[in-house]
């Protein structure tokens, strides 16, 4: 397969095509950018844990994106709703725009609330006793024949709150036959990233990204002790790098976690073949032509193989109700990279390996700097 390309394409020209599909990328991402997850750029998260119709979604989405938010983005899973912006906006006004364009019959919450009224009134010495344990989340209203109770908790379950009332170190003899009670669970929950912190998490995954890139040098470079075939192997590997950030970039796809460690994940899956081949040509026992035609043939195999358990990953997270967003976004970022590294390891690094054992000659040893190999005698 390779020998007839090359012979009616030079195999420099070849080796230049992945070049120049990555600096088109670099250009594209340098022009368009990414868009930046609220995790990095700062910004508000609503969570609902309410299941809401196909309609309400579209409203929501809809109503929000009118409403001069940048970089929204809603993920539904079935029984959350995460939204997420990196617009600057005030807790109740978020809660405030949810409410008015999804349509909700009751009021979002942060707070779970637990509403007790009771037939008597408790002593002065238990009603301290939950101010003390209840701080500002409690109200406590009294006359000389009933005591209510209103205690809002972020955190909190109605089995909690009963133990918690029932204890007998708070002296109320709370007893739901001696009054009545109500439950109501918090069915949302806001916060916020600030762009400070946001920017330090994306220095932190930067740098443990650089980290692996550098783990991954030097156990190639130990395990061939040749410069060039090291260099070789990690060209291609960011070659295909580039390329699925550039495809990021145009199709709009979010710099998350989730596709940062994509990126990462990406170095692993292109280096395999590339070590595959790297070891068949410095071993070969044939022409170069030949080795890289018997080797190509394994290494499609496995490329394909992982190209096909990841696009059975992305269809099923794209087919499942409702979308699993983040395996969605994963998946078509290794895709991207996976396609590429066919033609950074067959075209490029095939190159570059032909280039340089062919410029040695038969009698002269490549020199080594350590006295052991890894992958090859």
């Amino acid at each position: 397969m390779y020998s007839k390309l090359t012979a009616k394409i030079p195999y420099k020209i070849l080796m230049a095509i992945p070049l120049v599909i990555a600096i088109v990328m670099l250009a594209i991402i340098s022009i368009n950018g990414f868009n930046m997850s609220f995790d990095f750029s700062g910004g508000m998260s609503l969570e609902i844990y309410e299941k809401l119709s196909d309609s309400q979604i579209n409203d929501l989405k809809n109503g929000l994106a009118n409403s001069n938010l940048q970089n929204l983005k809603i993920v539904n899973d079935g029984n959350t709703v995460k939204i997420t912006t990196t617009s600057e906006i005030s807790n109740a006004d978020f809660l405030s725009l949810a409410e008015k364009y999804a349509g909700f019959t009751r009021k979002l919450n942060t707070n779970s609330i637990f509403s007790i009224n009771l037939n008597y009134k408790i002593s002065r010495d238990a009603e301290e006793k939950l101010k003390n344990r209840f701080k500002e989340e409690i109200k406590i209203t009294t006359n000389d024949y009933s005591t209510n109770l209103i205690i809002e908790r972020r955190q909190m379950s109605e089995i909690e709150m009963k133990k918690i009332l029932s204890d007998p170190g708070y002296d109320i003899n709370f007893d739901i036959n001696k009054g009545s009670y109500s439950f109501e669970q918090a069915n949302a929950n806001v916060g916020g990233v600030s762009p400070v912190l946001g920017a330090q998490l994306k220095d932190e995954m930067i740098w443990a990204f650089i980290f692996a890139v550098i783990l991954i040098a030097l156990v190639i470079f130990v395990a061939y002790r040749m410069l060039i075939p090291t260099v070789a192997i990690l060209v291609a590997a960011f070659v295909d790098v580039i390329f699925a950030a550039g495809c990021m970039s145009i199709f709009g796809i979010e710099l998350n976690l989730p596709t940062l460690l994509a990126l990462v994940m990406l170095l692993g899956y292109s280096v395999d073949t590339d070590i595959l081949l790297t070891t068949r040509i410095l071993n070969r026992k044939t022409s170069v032509n030949e080795t890289v035609d018997e080797t190509i043939k394994t290494g499609l195999t496995m490329t394909f193989t992982a190209i096909g358990a990841v696009l059975t990953m992305l269809v099923v997270s794209n087919l499942t109700t409702p979308k699993i967003e983040v395996i969605s976004e994963l998946s078509m970022v290794i895709l991207c990279g996976l396609f590429m590294d066919i033609f950074s390891t067959w075209l490029m690094n095939t190159g570059i390996l032909k280039w340089y054992v062919e410029r040695k000659t038969t009698n002269v040893k490549r020199k080594k700097l350590f006295k052991f190999s890894l992958f090859h005698e």
